[in-house]
Order: C-alpha cells, then sequence, then structure tokens
C-alpha cells in the first residue's frame, strides 16, 4: 500500500500528514520534540502491518510540513498539540484510534487520551517527561532557533 502525504486544515492551521494502509484499526504515530511524522516514524510508515492497521504520521503545528505557523510555545503548547491531533483524526473520520507518542509526542499522547478518552483504542508512550518546567520551555525555545 503507498503513502499518501497532505494537509487538512484543523484548528486554523494546515496540519501536514502522511496516511497508509487499510486496517480497521487506526493509529495516530505523534513524533518527538522538532520532528515530524517522516523523520520519526520513516519505518513504521513502510514496514507496520497495513492491513489490520491505518496508520497515519503528523506534523504538529509548526514543525516538518506544517509550516506555516512557525512554532511556538505557549504554556499550553502540550495541550494544543493533544487537541490538534485528536481533531485531526476526527477529520479524517476515524471515530477511534490509537495512539503511539515519542518524546514530546508522548506527552501530547498522554494528554490526549487523559482528555478525550473515549475516543483512544490504545495508548504506546516512550521517552515521554511527566512534567514541563520553565526551564524546559527556554531549552524547547532554544533548541528550534537552531533547526
Amino acid at each position: 500500500t503507498s503513502i499518501t502525504s497532505a494537509k487538512i486544515q484543523v484548528n486554523g492551521v494546515h496540519l501536514h500528514y502522511q496516511q497508509t494502509g487499510e486496517g480497521s484499526h487506526a493509529v495516530l504515530l505523534l513524533p518527538g520534540m522538532l520532528g515530524s511524522g517522516q523523520t520519526d516514524f520513516g519505518p513504521q510508515l513502510k514496514s507496520m502491518n497495513k492491513q489490520l492497521f491505518t496508520i497515519v504520521a503528523w506534523d504538529p503545528r509548526g514543525y516538518g510540513k506544517s509550516i506555516p505557523p512557525s512554532r511556538d510555545f505557549p504554556p499550553d503548547f502540550f495541550e494544543r498539540d493533544a487537541k490538534d491531533a485528536v481533531d485531526l483524526m476526527q477529520a479524517l473520520k476515524f471515530k477511534k484510534f490509537s495512539l503511539l507518542g515519542w518524546s514530546g509526542g508522548g506527552i501530547t499522547a498522554l494528554i490526549a487520551a487523559a482528555k478525550y478518552p473515549n475516543l483512544i483504542h490504545k495508548l504506546v508512550v516512550w521517552g515521554a517527561n511527566a512534567s514541563v518546567t520553565q526551564e524546559d520551555v527556554r531549552i524547547y525555545n532554544g533548541m528550534y532557533k537552531l533547526s
């Protein structure tokens, strides 16, 4: 099965995503800080079982091909990303889906599962922080300016 690449308007921004597979179990892949669906999940897009799963990898607002807008880090940026992620999957007509989140994407996935439990089937998270401090935000802002 081929991998399609597209943008869809969600919450006032155009979010880029890649989609592959035709399985009944939808899975959203959430990349880490400064990553994109392709950079963080290229092997999964290529190799996950496309008969069992429909796989969606997204670029959160301000990352990858979801620029513009430029990435910013307001105090609620993980909550905003969680809402964007869930709203993206609903815009793509998935009623229930699983989340696979790495690093910052793991934090986003945890928030999405907590806020929208009726939409989330399963959750896989690794490399995620339990909290984000002001120092973390300062570091994120500094790292983003380097990329």
